[in-house]
């Protein structure tokens, strides 16, 4: 049976631009994100995964009218990761107060972007970027 794991993934957002990671081991541009721990809510990993892989604080919006969803959920997708089975994955969006990166060891180069268009990697990178990029905070 193929490995399942939930997993998390945030979409940065500073003054307009979403920030995008080269990540080592895949070679693809991504959100920062990663698996959940045991006993993590989706919004508790988003919140570490950002802190851990950035060094940036994020502040969730409440970007949805429906009772019970959390702050900054966007969206929601499943991809293969490899040997590590398959990510059930979360994926947020959240406000930071800087565009200093301090990346931590599973990647060197990052980006602030704009727009996706030359993004590469998966599709839904770019297209759950533009919903990033567009989601407004609800009253």
């Amino acid at each position: 049976m193929t490995r399942r794991a939930f997993s998390v993934a945030v979409y940065p957002r500073y003054e307009g631009r979403i920030l995008l990671i080269r990540h080592r081991r895949l070679g693809i541009w991504l959100p920062p994100g990663g698996e959940m721990l045991p006993d993590e809510t989706p919004l508790e990993a988003a919140a570490r995964e950002l802190r851990e892989e950035t060094g940036l604080v994020g502040r969730f919006p409440v970007v949805s009218d429906v009772d019970g969803t959390p702050p900054g959920f966007i969206g929601y997708e499943e991809h293969p990761a490899g040997s590590k089975g398959i990510h059930l994955n979360f994926v947020f969006v959240a406000d930071v107060d800087t565009d200093e990166v301090h990346p931590n060891d599973e990647f060197e180069e990052w980006r602030w972007v704009t727009h996706f268009d030359d993004v590469g990697g998966p599709p839904n990178v770019a297209q759950l970027g533009r919903i990033a990029l567009a989601a407004r905070a609800r009253g």
